[in-house]
């Protein structure tokens, strides 16, 4: 082709066969061409629409992994609010076995208080009543957990199944589950059968309180014998030994003192008291008249009055933790004296009147006229050693005669005397019985701290341990169950239409605990429903039962060293056990028991998923391979729906019903009531989804 002809526009056909140049896209000014921006606009659109495609793809292929994640996560919140209602069980459980045993407790230290333990059967029953709540309660929870545990796979898989076909969006649908480990429960729940028996307790708490009942009974029949024998020593009734001591003797008040209350007075008091009394008559006695009558009555009262001081001041008398009381009961008939040394004493004078030898009262009786013949007792007079003189008639029914009235009629000094005396021997014996019935106290009181401590060593034993299906973790299989192809939108006439293939994916999820939270809160919720239930309960010596299960139950994790002082606070509330040594005891004994249990508390941190290496969870399950996962993958049906129905399918089996009841909580204090623990499953995977 020659330059003209190129150049120089000869013909079209010659135009239309050339060959593109550079002129077709720029101008001789240096332009665009019209051409050249048509093409640069066609690429540009076919590029942005293809970007788009390419990211839609790239995103649709990723959110298999999002939604494999979102399985693994949704069947771990189903184990993680499993692990709650578990650790609310557990919570009651312990608490009610606590708080069994401290009212129990109150009970014991009630027995070893006299004054109280008449008041004690019924709250030792009411021990024994919570004690026998919480066997019944820990059975049913027990069985509660197990059926839970039972279905809980079912509930894992349904709920995961749930999110995955939640998960559908824009055409693309996935198919799968999550896979709870371990796949059947390895919980032990031992530690919640019951074991704990209160009739080793019962047993020392019923020897206990009759010991202390017949302390009570002895103390009483002191008290009353040491009282009757401070009237008689000090108050005119309508007299007494002060008032006649003190008009005939003359004794002054620093000889003869006021005690005003029984608590201020000894019975040695009394015996100093008659020591004054009888040495000054002793001292003052003389013949009031001239008479031989008088004369033997004088002279045998003088003997009396030495005797009765004599015996009075070597008398034993000493009140401390042994009593040892021995005070004399003065002669005051012929018969009492024939009992007494006055009886055997040769103290009398005796003179030979003719032929006969005569026992006088003194060696001025008038009939003694004849020699003297040494001295005789009374007791010669009745053996035929002397005769009795026939003017002053001195024998032993003269010597008894001295204190025969006053001590049978209430205005002599004597009769206030015995009355002392047959006071203290009652005072002394109840005191003997009131040592040997504290002696069993604290034999009883050994046992009952024993049996309590063996009771604590149980309570302290180690929680239910709790492995649940899924307490290793759980591991989603997501697959994107029908292939798709991007939407028109993004193809339109400028690319050719094609397809994703198909995506599978794993992911895992375990629980960890959270730091930052605490179920105590869960735990509050629980008693305060409870408490709105029942409102107030025992009044009384068990009132505050309620509120000291509160604070066992809220106080079960980390704030267990309060639930301690909570124990020992409603113990030393109850009752007062001051003055009382084995009371005193029994009461360190078990806040000490308490102290050095060792209670485990529970790990109260609610717990949460989180994502976790697929191979961890495997490799706790027993080592399982990654290829039986992906093996798995394979069997899962395309429709998301069928897995769903087989899992629900599968917890009909297991519960038979949609709200299931896990335990009853019994209410202490108010015997036959109990709340329900209800789960409604709905509304469990509905909250954890």
């Amino acid at each position: 082709m020659s330059h003209g002809s190129r150049y120089g526009g000869e013909g079209p056909c010659e135009e239309a066969c050339a060959p593109i140049g550079i002129g077709t896209f720029v101008r001789e000014d240096g332009g665009y061409t019209t051409v050249a921006v048509a093409v640069a606009l066609l690429m540009s659109l076919v590029l942005v629409f293809a970007t788009a495609t390419i990211g839609w793809s790239v995103a649709r292929a990723a959110d298999v992994q999002t939604v494999a994640d979102a399985a693994a996560l949704s069947g771990s919140n189903v184990v993680a609010a499993y692990s709650t209602i578990a650790q609310v069980l557990d919570a009651c459980v312990l608490s009610m076995g606590l708080l069994g045993v401290v009212v129990f407790a109150v009970g014991l230290i009630m027995a070893a208080v006299p004054l109280l333990a008449g008041a004690s059967p019924p709250v030792i029953d009411a021990g024994k009543k919570i004690l026998a709540a919480r066997r019944d309660f820990a059975k049913s929870a027990a069985e509660g957990l197990r059926r839970l545990e039972a279905a809980l796979p079912a509930i894992v898989s349904a709920n995961s199944a749930s999110t995955v076909a939640a998960n559908a969006r824009l055409g693309v649908s996935y198919s799968g589950l999550a896979v709870a480990f371990p796949t059947e429960s390895q919980s032990d729940f031992s530690s919640l059968a019951d074991d704990l028996d209160p009739a080793e307790m019962e047993q020392a708490a019923e020897e206990l309180r009759q010991a202390s009942e017949e302390k009570r009974e002895a103390a009483e029949r002191a008290r009353a014998a040491r009282d009757r024998a401070w009237r008689a020593d000090n108050i005119d009734d309508p007299l007494c030994m002060r008032s006649r001591a003190q008009t005939l003797a003359g004794l002054t008040a620093g000889l003869n003192p006021y005690y005003a209350t029984p608590e201020s007075w000894r019975f040695d008091y009394a015996r100093i008291r008659a020591c004054n009394y009888y040495l000054t008559r002793m001292r003052e006695e003389a013949p009031v008249t001239g008479s031989a009558a008088e004369l033997t009555r004088s002279c045998a009262r003088a003997r009396f009055y030495s005797y009765a001081y004599q015996k009075i001041c070597a008398a034993t008398c000493i009140e401390a933790d042994v009593v040892s009381i021995d005070l004399p009961e003065l002669p005051h008939s012929r018969d009492t004296v024939r009992a007494t040394e006055l009886y055997t004493e040769r103290i009398w004078p005796c003179t030979i009147e003719g032929s006969r030898r005569v026992l006088h009262c003194s060696s001025s009786c008038p009939g003694a006229t004849g020699a003297s013949s040494a001295y005789a007792s009374l007791s010669d007079v009745d053996h035929g050693g002397a005769e009795r003189c026939d003017v002053c008639q001195m024998d032993a029914l003269a010597m008894g005669n001295v204190a025969n009235a006053s001590t049978n009629i209430d205005n002599g000094f004597e009769h206030y005397w015995r009355i002392v005396v047959e006071a203290s021997r009652d005072y002394q014996q109840a005191k003997a019985e009131e040592a040997q019935a504290e002696e069993r106290m604290r034999e009883a009181a050994e046992k009952s701290g024993s049996a309590f401590e063996r009771v604590m060593a149980y309570l302290s034993a180690p929680r239910p341990k709790l492995c649940p299906p899924g307490a290793h973790g759980c591991i989603a299989f997501v697959m994107r169950a029908n292939p798709s192809a991007p939407p028109s939108s993004l193809v339109g006439s400028f690319l050719e239409s094609g397809e994703i293939p198909a995506g599978a994916a794993v992911s895992a999820a375990t629980l960890a605990p959270d730091d930052a939270t605490d179920s105590h809160n869960v735990l509050s919720s629980v008693f305060d429903g409870i408490s709105s239930e029942t409102g107030e309960l025992l009044p009384g010596a068990l009132d505050g039962i309620c509120g000291l299960w509160g604070d066992l139950l809220v106080g079960y994790g980390s704030a267990y060293g309060n639930v301690k002082e909570s124990m020992g606070n409603f113990i030393d509330g109850a009752e007062n056990v001051l003055g009382e040594k084995t009371g005193q005891w029994l009461r360190d004994k078990i806040l000490g028991t308490i102290s050095a249990a060792g209670i485990e508390p529970a790990d109260m941190r609610l717990r949460k998923p989180v994502l976790t290496n697929s191979q961890y969870i495997l490799d706790k399950n027993g080592g399982s391979k990654i290829a039986e996962v992906r093996a798995f993958i394979s069997t899962l049906p395309d429709d998301p729906g069928e897995v769903v129905d087989a899992c629900l399918s599968k917890l009909g089996e297991e519960l038979g019903e949609v709200d299931v009841t896990v335990a009853e909580i019994p209410v202490p204090g108010l015997e036959g009531t109990s709340i329900p623990l209800t789960i409604n499953l709905g509304d469990l995977m509905g909250a954890v989804a």
